[in-house]
């Protein structure tokens, strides 16, 4: 079965007055229905971009420079503007970062939901509140004709999210876009959102991709996870054996920093030194290079590496590195 989402070479840059922002390059991934896939990395690598790339909804100042974005065999950057307008919120829908932010503070929740019914579906007002008031409940709210009439402002962080993800969702989609949907939730209120996103992909099939900087959210619910440095993809493989057995010096940099019960008492934990590049003067090559303790003469020479399968690892692992960190044998 073909994947319902794929993304080939996908090139991003933002025009800026200092020149151009190269903040998303050559990125290439595939999401199958019924999967989470995880996309995680440091603020500003480029996460939230290719998310937004998906849906052409980017600002004003950035542009695709290269690649394309295929949805069921379709390339969404042929389709028209009313074309695209049908698929979004409809067939592809995207929960924002800051879910009190994402709603209209003047507008009911109730309201907001049918607005989404309303422009894809032909169906009656009264039809369109019972479809609203469904979805509100599908998400566990509390009593959802009160929560329909009430205001954003007057509803926690929590409610809102779930709000967010009732408007996201109603209309079943075949992909959900959830960008950063656990942040600044306490663990409790995280916990419930996540299960509601693996309900989603287990009773509706619905793809998610997951964008988060949160490895314990990934753990906990993603399938497959595609680790992003400084705008490109440094390597992509299912959870676990991601996990167990790292080949990119950043992905192993980065969960040697998590804390770890097998690990000896001490006084820090690791850090990753030096810090990402600056995305207005990337360079040609590998943008790990100063900060990787892997880097050969072949790293500072040649151009920046692409991702491809290892020859020793899994179809679904690639990595993008000259010299990838040893695979520990599985015993």
């Amino acid at each position: 079965m073909p994947p319902v989402l794929s993304i080939e070479d996908l090139s991003v840059e933002y025009r800026t007055r200092e020149g151009p922002i190269r903040a998303l390059r050559h990125a290439t991934l595939s999401l199958e229905r019924g999967q989470i896939l995880a996309l995680v990395g440091e603020s500003g690598s480029g996460k939230t971009t290719l998310g937004l790339s998906i849906l052409r909804i980017l600002p004003r100042s950035a542009s695709i420079t290269s690649g394309r974005v295929l949805y069921q065999r379709r390339d969404i950057g042929e389709l028209s503007r009313d074309e695209l307008q049908q698929i979004r919120g409809d067939q592809i829908s995207m929960i924002f970062q800051d879910p009190i932010a994402g709603l209209n503070p003047i507008i009911s929740v109730g309201d907001q939901v049918q607005e989404v019914i309303t422009s894809h579906r032909p169906v009656e007002k009264r039809e369109a509140r019972e479809l609203a008031l469904d979805a509100l409940a599908q998400m566990r709210l509390p009593d959802p004709a009160r929560i329909a009439k009430a205001f954003p402002g007057e509803l926690s962080g929590g409610m809102c999210q779930r709000i967010m993800i009732a408007i996201a969702t109603a209309l079943d989609p075949q992909i959900l876009i959830a960008d950063e949907p656990t942040s600044s939730l306490d663990v409790t209120v995280q916990a419930q959102i996540l299960y509601e996103l693996e309900r989603l992909r287990d009773e509706r099939g619905t793809a998610i991709l997951l964008i988060t900087h949160d490895m314990g959210v990934v753990a906990q619910i993603a399938e497959r996870v595609a680790v992003v440095y400084a705008g490109a993809i440094a390597e992509i493989d299912e959870i676990r054996p991601l996990f167990r057995t790292p080949r990119h010096p950043y992905t192993w940099s980065l969960l040697d920093t998590l804390p770890r019960l097998d690990r000896r008492r001490i006084s820090r934990l690791p850090q990753i030194p030096g810090a990402p590049p600056d995305l207005a003067d990337i360079g040609e090559h590998c943008p790990f290079l100063p900060r990787c303790p892997k880097a050969l003469t072949r790293c500072r020479e040649d151009e920046e590496p692409q991702l491809l399968s290892l020859s020793d690892s899994s179809a679904h692992h690639a990595v993008a590195c000259y010299n990838p960190v040893e695979a520990i044998p599985s015993t």
